[in-house]
């Protein structure tokens, strides 16, 4: 049996960037929000309260705050793979789960949230 994975979690962090199928949506831009999880073993850091043993979460928000502006896709699969590239460029072959939320579809009629999961290396 596994050891039960430790997380570095980030929740709610909005990010503004160019993404839809609307022509509109690609120009014009809209908030989008994100939750990742970061998987890691957080035993060193708890016992010795050192930043060194654990995943810096601030360099992954200032990372995806840079990059969001300058992403123009068509679809939330499409830039998750690029929030994938820049978690790993700064943590490495860890595992990750993240949910990329639209926040006003343009749907007629709906006033909800669309979004995608995904994950890589995350344990099932």
């Amino acid at each position: 049996m596994s050891a039960p994975l430790d997380c570095v979690v980030v929740r709610g962090l909005r990010l503004w960037a160019h993404v839809g199928v609307l022509e509109h949506e690609r120009q014009m831009g809209q908030w989008f929000e994100l939750d990742f999880s970061l998987g890691c073993n957080l035993s060193a850091a708890a016992a010795e309260d050192g930043l060194e043993q654990s995943l810096d979460y601030s360099q992954a928000i200032q990372a995806l705050q840079l990059e969001a502006p300058r992403v123009r896709c068509l679809t939330l699969e499409h830039w998750s793979d690029k929030i994938f590239e820049v978690l790993e460029d700064l943590y490495g072959s860890v595992p990750i789960w993240l949910e990329l939320r639209k926040c006003q579809a343009p749907v007629p009629g709906f006033c909800g949230i669309v979004a995608v999961q995904r994950s890589r290396r995350w344990p099932s």
